[in-house]
């Protein structure tokens, strides 16, 4: 086997290692350690790394500022984002690190060359910093989900209240009746909803969801329903004067999406379909010709 696929091969490995230990999820092998945990005691060694990498783990979060960015993103993927919860976070990147370190340091020892050296380094580089991208990834995947499906939940919760639900009720409904079709919108109202219920004031839990998704129109929506809440307006006036404007605001986003569809249609026009379209029209005359200039 060359010497430069092994750094390749070790990157793949490093990939699958880090979904095993990071991903939340219990996976094939998650299942496995637990069924074989008490023969093998995997789960027992696994936490004892986890320990004695809480120092090193501490230390790194020990900067505001780094620990300020990952609790906006733990908060913001909809997990627990205490103290405790960093460390763990933090705890598990540099366990993943660790191991890959040192199969590079055992590779590079090896078979060594300039390639591997750098291709270790970024995977080294990748490992820690991948479970930042695909949280980030998916946040952005559930904020796009979330701002395409939000009108249509505020529109069911607006027919809701107007049919005599309380506003927490028909929070819940719409979490249950969205739980098909927009996972993200299902996930954060029925959050909203066990707030909630479970003592945290209407406008505080509200102003959590807006700061979860960072969505312009739901922002809107938490200031619309707290003022209604403090003037003691009637709510489902407000929802429908509410569902007007953003109807307004999603047909005006489609227009705008209906006029630049002219633009962005023409590279792939002049690339692909004019050049085409000058073969079928020229090429009769090209045949002409060259007949005319044989004979």
């Amino acid at each position: 086997m060359p010497p430069e696929i092994l750094p390749i091969l070790l990157g793949l490995w490093a990939f699958w290692m880090i979904n095993i230990f990071y991903n939340p999820d219990d996976n094939f092998v998650r299942k496995r350690l637990k069924k074989t945990s008490g023969k093998t005691n995997a789960k027992k060694i696994y936490n004892d790394f986890l320990e004695f990498l809480k120092p090193l783990s501490l230390k790194s979060i020990s900067n505001k500022v780094f620990r300020k960015k990952i609790h906006e993103l733990l908060y913001s993927y909809g997990v627990a984002s205490s103290d405790d919860d960093i460390l763990e976070f933090e705890n598990k990147r540099l366990f993943s690190l660790l191991i890959v370190v040192i199969i590079c340091a055992i590779v590079l020892f090896l078979f060594f060359n300039t390639i591997s050296a750098a291709l270790a380094i970024f995977i080294c580089y990748f490992t820690y910093k991948y479970p930042e991208y695909r949280i980030i990834g998916t946040i952005k995947k559930k904020q796009k989900e979330f701002a395409k499906y939000f009108p249509d939940a505020v529109d069911l919760l607006s027919v809701c209240v107007e049919a005599g639900l309380g506003i927490d009720g028909a929070i819940e409904r719409v979490s249950n009746e969205f739980s098909g079709l927009s996972k993200a919108v299902s996930s954060e109202f029925n959050r909203l909803s066990k707030d909630v219920m479970s003592g945290l004031p209407r406008e505080e839990a509200l102003k959590n969801m807006a700061k979860r998704i960072n969505n312009q129109d739901l922002q809107s929506f938490t200031a619309m329903l707290v003022q209604s809440e403090k003037m003691g307006t009637s709510v489902a006036q407000s929802l429908r004067v509410y569902c007007e404007t953003l109807r307004t605001r999603k047909k005006q986003r489609i227009e705008e999406l209906v006029q630049s569809a002219s633009a962005k249609m023409t590279i792939p026009m002049i690339l692909f379909l004019l050049p085409a379209l000058f073969i079928v029209i020229l090429y009769p005359a090209v045949i002409k010709i060259m007949e005319n200039m044989a004979g």
